[in-house]
């Protein structure tokens, strides 16, 4: 639809989505400005058509993700950061090897950082039954290819080029099951695309293989066709990596907050996320955007929550509310922009994920996907502890010093 439209902090929210109603009915889509703008500045291609399932625990996602292998019948490509020989990740490899045995062709990548401690033998009997395994960035290689925070942080399933899985789920008991006694299972969020979508992101997928320097595919056959629409989300794939020409994903945040009209929402585990972005989000706030910050309570990478407190107090000033998720691992990496919009995917909030790692995520409008990920935050935010300047005062200088200095060996200041 072209031409001007309000946004919501002038005409009402209820307002927006009774006319956004209206108009489906009719057969149109009112786009946010939002979107728009940030489609023609970042070339982002929406399909529309597409069917979103979210999945906010791990274990609901692992499941559904194995469900949908057992029932290939032409082609896995599966894409992974960590990849663990574990009960869960040994559950994924006999799957995987029995639809390779079953003629499937089936293809797996994983990082070899973040798979560090996967021994071969795990692989051998994937590999005998006709699947190709690779592992991406080698720290063995010499340089030029040596760089070794040039990590493959994605994780996309794609079954038969008809449905794909993607969001924060490795493969690895932990995912399954939480870090321990008194975990409340596993934070994250997943989603299932069925649509259009699917072929944008097996696209990614290809583009990771042949980096990797996987066997050769005929991928004009892969992408030849994308699956007929069957909902009502619009998606765009938004790929990212220290080889594009400039960080998609940060200039695309940065750009998202600029144009949020009231309301923004940021779930993410690791939050460092350099200047432009605090910059970007302490000119939203002082603009009068209500902004929600929810990161993890419990984490498997301390430094980044120690960094994470140093450079907090200058957003409690701005007036953004702060919250910790206490119940379990939060693991998701999700943003939600004037209740209308939204992005789900593998981009954490740090400077290694925003500089120097191979990211995909989903850029989504329309259906009720955006509803199911503001009740999952309503629902965090109850199980989380709210972060204001007197509780970090209270620190000790110690505690203080602790954190300054992890945030200036993250190069946050």
């Amino acid at each position: 639809m072209s031409g001007k439209t309000r946004g919501p902090g002038r005409v009402g929210r209820r307002s927006v989505r009774r006319i956004r109603s209206g108009l489906r009915r009719h057969g149109l889509v009112l786009r946010p400005r939002a979107i728009r703008r940030l489609a023609q500045r970042h070339r982002l291609r929406f399909t529309s058509g597409n069917r979103l399932l979210v999945f906010s625990h791990g274990a609901d996602g692992l499941e559904a993700m194995l469900e949908a292998i057992t029932s290939a019948r032409a082609r896995i490509h599966l894409e992974t950061y960590i990849l663990r020989a574990d009960t869960t990740g040994a559950r994924f490899l006999d799957a995987l090897t029995d639809r390779a045995a079953a003629g499937v062709a089936v293809r797996v990548l994983y990082d070899a950082v973040g798979s560090r401690g996967l021994a071969e033998s795990a692989l051998e009997p994937l590999r005998r039954a006709g699947g190709d395994v690779v592992a991406f960035n080698p720290l063995r290689r010499v340089w030029p290819d040596f760089a070794p925070r040039r990590r493959d942080h994605r994780k996309i399933l794609v079954i038969d080029g008809k449905c794909a899985f993607t969001g924060g789920l490795n493969i690895g008991d932990e995912y399954a099951h939480g870090l321990g006694e008194g975990d409340d299972g596993w934070r994250d969020t997943h989603v299932r695309v069925d649509g259009p979508a699917v072929r944008d992101l097996e696209a990614v997928f290809l583009e990771s293989w042949f980096r990797a320097d996987g066997p050769d595919i005929h991928w004009e056959d892969v992408l030849t066709r994308a699956p007929r629409p069957v909902g009502d989300v619009r998606c765009a794939v938004l790929a990212d990596g220290p080889s594009y020409p400039r960080r998609r994903m940060r200039d695309f945040l940065v750009g998202a907050l600029a144009e949020s009209a009231d309301r923004v929402i940021l779930e993410t585990p690791y939050f460092a996320p350099g200047r432009r972005v605090l910059r970007a989000l302490s000119a939203a706030a002082q603009r009068g955007a209500d902004i929600d910050l929810l990161l993890a309570g419990r984490t498997d990478h301390p430094i980044l929550r120690r960094a994470a407190r140093a450079i907090l107090p200058q957003l409690l000033e701005r007036g953004i509310r702060v919250h910790e998720y206490e119940r379990a691992m939060m693991h998701a990496k999700v943003g939600v922009f004037d209740g209308n919009w939204a992005f789900v995917g593998t981009s954490n909030l740090d400077q290694q994920s925003l500089e120097h790692s191979f990211e995909v995520n989903l850029i989504l409008e329309g259906g009720d996907v955006v509803d199911q990920l503001l009740v999952a935050f309503a629902a965090d935010r109850e199980g989380s502890r709210r972060v204001d300047r007197d509780m970090l005062a209270r620190r000790g200088f110690a505690e203080r010093a602790l954190d300054r200095a992890s945030a200036w060996l993250l190069s946050l200041y």
